[in-house]
């Protein structure tokens, strides 16, 4: 009869202690590794957003999906500047693209903006304006305007620096 009273003495307190560790384990869900392994499963849970990068090519940077997207783009070569805000920019033998400075432009070491220079290009890739609306922003001759809207799209520039080799 003594060990009966020992066992309900420590028995009841423990189940208890149970009872209120698996209200409190239910009110707060299961961990977040299990959270995305039931988003991966279909299972409802609340999914993550995806993780954008910048585009670091300009390869990435002339398609057309690329609209909307940040670019940081290193090593790219002046091919021609077209006028005081915008110039052609190319990294291989056949890839270049058209890139527009902000008014705002933040330049660091004040880089040469001259044909042949290479430079670090950081900003958005746009979609391109109409050819009358891009001639009237920029300042650019008709065949250049018509250029860009067949290419489709254009870097516009918020922050440019020379290009540095890395150590």
């Amino acid at each position: 009869m003594a060990r009966r009273r020992v066992a309900v003495r420590l028995g009841i307190p423990a189940l208890i202690v149970a009872l209120l560790a698996m209200v409190a384990l239910w009110r707060i869900g299961p961990p977040p590794d299990a959270r995305e392994t039931a988003a991966t499963t279909g299972t409802s849970a609340p999914e993550k957003p995806a993780v954008v990068l910048p585009l670091t090519t300009l390869a990435e940077a002339l398609t057309a999906n690329a609209v909307g997207r940040e670019a940081s783009l290193e090593d790219v070569e002046i091919r021609q500047v077209v006028s005081e805000r915008t110039f052609w920019i190319g990294s291989g033998a056949e890839e270049t693209a058209f890139a527009v400075l902000d008014p705002d432009v933040k330049r660091i070491d004040a880089p040469r903006m001259a044909p042949g220079a290479r430079v670090t290009l950081i900003g958005m890739v746009r979609p391109a304006p109409d050819p009358e609306q891009s001639i009237v922003q920029w300042k650019i001759d008709s065949g250049t305007a018509k250029l860009l809207q067949e290419r489709g799209t254009y870097v516009h520039v918020t922050e440019i620096r020379p290009w540095r080799k890395p150590y």
